[in-house]
């Protein structure tokens, strides 16, 4: 444990910048929400109406408490469970696994530094910033003029939300060699737990959220039960999370992991071009993201039909209905369908970005310049990766697309949707090359920049956290979709701009690539 105070600084300066913006943009969410709903004359009414829709009950949870307070917590509560998770998951990777691949991890082991400090580090700012969001957070609320008890339990929900996937990411950081492997294993852990979460209130079997960590959140209550004894499981899950890391941490050796990367066949002769080395290096990545959309398509559409007809006479329900479907014939369930394609739609904005960050590792690393310094041309090189960041965004909304349509039974309708949101996360590769080419060392964080502002304002989740819609409108692909799935014909025009925005950005990028020196 030698060290560990001076390298907890350390990740404190490093972190200044990101941490209050992050902390901020949470504290804001909740309270946020409350004065939105302020402007309800009728809260109890407005609880009902959300109550009985089972559609949004899947997306938020369920309804606790019919009090102002309550129903801004179910809005906006699993949303804020969710990034901050992600946001846990992104830091303790960073400053564990991602210090030892770039080599400053064994630098600072040369020093006098115990072989947990960098990971008790990691930790401890990391669920110390848990901790720090859930009591600003709970300040915020009673700012606003919610309930202290009622506060106090939500800001510790938060808190053990982001415990729990700060310790599941220190432990994906002992298992895998790469930070890129370790945020995925991670992720799908946090995606595991949200799907438990949202098929648990989506279908009514409640037993299935006592085994998600953001439904171990929910299980607080907030301003309803406030039972804080639920979070006895988020921190026993934490505790045995971090002992696991520590001790495979004492165990392995500095820059492995538990799970090893397997190296190519001695002698192959498959790697005879960069199109064949970006598929060996990509492969993984996408197979896994196909099986995992394969499965949520599965999953989602089974659940299409448990959602139940809601009268429109609320003026909630009648805005819902507005929202999210384009002809009166439009049924809950295809405006549900259509929710989860464009929610997928969403999460796929993230498959491009991380396919083509692998520029950026192949870079750093070195290796690159050893294949550039062959007849390999830098831009056939990054054309291997572009190509696999657009075709592999297309088959894993195309896989979605029909597992989900089989499942619900609009195979039609529904492949239709989810084909629409190519173009939109073609757009994000754009952003992700155009980064890569033009600021190489920031690239990674415009595209987390990135991926994080198109969700937060997106149309999704731009209801959830009362965002003004014209940001969505002008500034985010996907709100600008034809609604197919739920009544809307079909435009050529925004997929047409969006696929033609996606050709400038990437021009733009392989043109400065092709111009700036390698770092």
């Amino acid at each position: 444990m030698n060290g560990t105070w001076i390298l907890t600084k350390l990740i404190l300066r490093r972190e200044r910048f990101i941490a209050p913006a992050w902390l901020l943009l949470v504290a804001t969410l909740a309270a946020g929400q409350v004065t939105r709903y302020a402007e309800i004359p009728d809260i109890s009414s407005f609880a009902q109406e959300m109550a009985a829709n089972r559609a949004l009950t899947a997306f938020a949870g369920e309804v606790f408490s019919p009090t102002l307070a309550g129903m801004a917590v179910w809005k906006n509560a699993d949303a804020i469970y969710t990034i901050l998770g992600l946001i846990m998951i992104l830091t303790v990777i960073r400053h564990t696994r991602g210090d030892e691949e770039s080599g400053r991890g064994e630098l600072v082991g040369a020093g006098a530094v115990g072989r947990l400090a960098p990971l008790t580090a990691a930790l401890a700012v990391a669920c110390g910033s848990a901790v720090l969001a859930g009591l600003i957070t709970a300040a915020a609320m009673v700012k606003v003029g919610a309930d202290a008890a009622g506060s106090l339990a939500f800001g510790a929900a938060i808190a053990a939300a982001g415990m729990v996937f700060a310790a599941i990411g220190a432990l994906a950081a002992q298992l895998t060699q790469t930070a890129r492997t370790a945020i995925g294993v991670a992720g799908l852990g946090l995606g595991l737990s949200y799907t438990l979460r949202f098929v648990s209130d989506g279908s009514g079997f409640t037993v299935l959220k006592w085994l998600s960590p953001q439904g171990w959140s929910h299980l607080v209550k907030p301003y309803g039960a406030n039972d804080l004894a639920v979070l006895l499981l988020s921190l026993a899950c934490s505790a045995a999370a971090i002992a696991l890391a520590c001790r495979l941490r004492l165990r392995r050796d500095l820059g492995h992991g538990l799970i090893p990367e397997r190296p190519g066949p001695a002698g192959s002769v498959r790697l005879h071009s960069s199109l064949s080395l970006a598929w060996r290096l990509q492969r993984g990545l996408l197979g896994g993201w196909t099986i995992g959309y394969a499965v949520a398509g599965l999953v989602f559409g089974a659940l299409a039909a448990s959602i139940e007809e809601v009268a429109r006479q609320g003026a909630a329900v009648q805005e819902f209905f507005r929202r999210y479907t384009a002809s009166p014939e439009a049924t809950m369930t295809d405006a549900y369908l259509w929710l989860i394609v464009l929610s997928l739609g969403y999460v796929s904005a993230l498959y491009p970005l991380l396919t083509l960050l692998r520029l950026r590792t192949e870079e750093t690393s070195g290796r690159a310049e050893l294949l550039l310094s062959t007849p390999v041309h830098r831009l056939r090189w990054a054309a291997g990766h572009l190509l696999f960041a657009l075709a592999g965004s297309a088959l894993i909304l195309l896989v979605a697309g029909l597992t989900m349509g089989l499942i619900a039974g609009s195979p039609g309708k529904v492949l239709a949707g989810a084909l629409v949101q190519i173009p939109a996360t073609w757009v994000m590769a754009g952003v992700g090359i155009l980064a890569f080419g033009l600021l190489p060392k920031g690239a990674a964080a415009i595209s987390w920049a990135a991926f994080l502002f198109v969700n937060l304002f997106g149309e999704v989740l731009g209801p959830i956290f009362g965002i003004d819609y014209w940001i969505a409108k002008y500034f985010v692909p996907y709100p600008n979709l034809p609604m197919v799935v739920s009544g809307e014909p079909f435009t050529a025009t925004p997929t047409a701009i969006m696929t033609g925005l996606t050709a400038v950005l990437t021009a733009a990028g392989l043109t400065v690539l092709k111009r700036r020196n390698l770092t």
